[in-house]
This record gives C-alpha cells, sequence and structure tokens, in this order.
C-alpha cells in the first residue's frame, strides 16, 4: 500500500461495494479469476456479461449477475452483497430459481450463487439461508487481495471501512427501548395469541419496527408481519407472480382487508394503529392486542381452504 491517507468512512452502502466490484471484474483479470476460483469454475474462462441489479423475472433481484463462458459452456454467476441488511424471505432460495430459469433460457448452462458479504456476516446465517449459498466471496478475501496492489488502495479502503461497519453495526444491534417492547409484546403474544407461535426476542436493533412471525405453511414463503410504525398488520407471501396472486385473492378479502403486490411478493394489509415503542407498554397494551387479533384474523384468512389454494398454486 502507499502512504495516500483517505477519510474514515462510518457507513458503506452496498451499492458502493456492488460498483466497485464490478470495475474489479471489469478491469481486474485476476480478480475476475479470484472470483472464478470460488465458485470453483475454471479460471480460463472469458468474461461475457456483467449487470448489476437484475429483476428481469418476477423471481427478484440480483444485485452482480456475471457471466463466463469457456469450452464446457456459460456459467451464471448470481452475486448477492450484503454490508449489513438483513436478508428477505427465501432470499437465496429464489437466486436459484432465478438460475435454473436461466438455463431454461438458454443463458448459460449451469450457475453458482455466491454471497458476497463479511466473513461474520455468512457464518451466522441460518442452514435455511446457508443453504442455497454455493461460495462466500468475503470482504476479508477481498481487502486481502487488495492489498498487495498500491492502485487499488482506495477499493481497500471503501471495502475495510465495509467491514468495520459491519462489526460496529452488530456490536451496537441491541436497542434498549425496542427490547423492552418486544419483550412485553412477545409476553401478550404468548400468553393471549399462542396459535401466533411468536418467537421470543432475542437481540432487536433500532430498526426493528417490523415484527416477524413463523411461516404459516409451504417452508418460509408465507408469514404474518406486524409493522407497527404504521403500515399495519400484513400477510406477507414471497411468490413467482405478485401480481396475479394479489388479484386473485382480491374476492376473498374481509372488509378492511387491501391486497398489494411487488414482482416477488403479495401481501395483504390491515391498517392498525401506529405504535411508539418508546411510550409506556401499559398505555401501548391495548393497541397491541387488536394488532395481534387482526394478525390472528390473517392468519385465519391464509389457513382458508380456498385462500390456501390459491397461495401455494404461485409460490
Amino acid at each position: 500500500m502507499n502512504n495516500l491517507a483517505f477519510d474514515t468512512i462510518a457507513h458503506v452502502e452496498e451499492i458502493v461495494t456492488d460498483v466497485l466490484a464490478m470495475d474489479l471484474l471489469h478491469s481486474s483479470p485476476d480478480f475476475f479469476m479470484k472470483v472464478l476460483e470460488v465458485a470453483k469454475e475454471p479460471t480460463s474462462m472469458s468474461l461475457v456479461g456483467l449487470r448489476r441489479s437484475v429483476a428481469d423475472t418476477s423471481l427478484g433481484e440480483t444485485d452482480i449477475e456475471l457471466v463466463a463462458d469457456g469450452p464446457d459452456g456459460r456459467c451464471g454467476i448470481l452475486i448477492e452483497n450484503k454490508v449489513r441488511a438483513p436478508l428477505m424471505d427465501r432470499q437465496f432460495a429464489r437466486y436459484r430459481m432465478r438460475g435454473r430459469a436461466g438455463i431454461e433460457a438458454g443463458q448459460w448452462t449451469r450457475f453458482r450463487v455466491i454471497l458476497m458479504s463479511p466473513r461474520s456476516y455468512y457464518e451466522a446465517l441460518d442452514v435455511e439461508h446457508s443453504q442455497h449459498i454455493d461460495a462466500n466471496l468475503s470482504y476479508e478475501d477481498v481487502v486481502t487481495f487488495l492489498g498487495s496492489s498500491p492502485e487499488f488502495s482506495f477499493k481497500h479502503h471503501i471495502f475495510q471501512s465495509a467491514i468495520t461497519d459491519y462489526r460496529k453495526g452488530y456490536v451496537k444491534s441491541a436497542d434498549t427501548a425496542m427490547m423492552n417492547f418486544y419483550q412485553n409484546y412477545w409476553a401478550v403474544a404468548s400468553m393471549e395469541f399462542p396459535q401466533l407461535r411468536m418467537a421470543k426476542p432475542e437481540i432487536v436493533g433500532k430498526d426493528g419496527s417490523w415484527i416477524y412471525f413463523p411461516p404459516l405453511y409451504a417452508g418460509n414463503g408465507v408469514r404474518l408481519i406486524h409493522k407497527f410504525k404504521g403500515i399495519g398488520c400484513e400477510l406477507a407471501v414471497a411468490t413467482r407472480n405478485g401480481e396475479k396472486l394479489a388479484e386473485e385473492l382480491i374476492p376473498f378479502l374481509e372488509t378492511d382487508m387491501t391486497a398489494r403486490s411487488t414482482k416477488s411478493m403479495a401481501f395483504v394489509t390491515v391498517k392498525t394503529p401506529a405504535i411508539d415503542h418508546i411510550r409506556d407498554f401499559l398505555d401501548l397494551r391495548t393497541d397491541v392486542v387488536l394488532s395481534l387479533r387482526v394478525l390472528d384474523r390473517l392468519r385465519s384468512f391464509a389457513l382458508d381452504e380456498q385462500v390456501r389454494s390459491r397461495i401455494t398454486a404461485l409460490l
């Protein structure tokens, strides 16, 4: 490394490391070979495609899509990049779905799913996520690679800052006010609404304003969420066609329910009072119970035979 000094970067956004990684893939043959090695692909392959934020189908978005070509055919290397953001439901399962869709469409003959992240992020993943990942391109390995080349000093600084950012975020992730609210919320839910099966809270940070409940059926793709800062209570479904599913659920909605969708999600929402978790819980308890009743109604809605058949048909 040279003697250049760079400003401290306290918060590194994923889009920044996305772009830097793409620049390296394009400009550094050695880095491209390193990614091929991580993916367990021949290093003699050539780069024939490189795109960011790819959402060509209803199966979700790929952060970096890399296509490499060689004597044994083309390989799609699908990279999810994480600095600190939580994972979405079935996020890597949907990467595999996109990989298979690419084979069917003739984009590549095989694919690999790679997580680019701080190593500790990867190591902390539950098996429901990690089982769908072929390899981890760790930020630490990227930093080691960049450290031997003075021309990569700034990129080295950014990736090292991202590792520090993640570690700081992990250490200070627990928020006292949010933890107290979650504990009280869980006490009410477990005593009065055991059918919702709310898990006992562990570490909750300042941004923990979405309370996730265990999956209702079909793996992890159908679950209840209480977005207590204002949106309300939702039934959330990860789906191959969010718009179609939302339309099919409309005839079954109760009067206060609304359906909305994204490309890969469908939601049934009931507006409930916004909750300020900092206030005394006794003042919030009535709204919490109201919301839990709504969540229980959404649970019953999802378990209705006709509703369930339409959901499972589009998972």
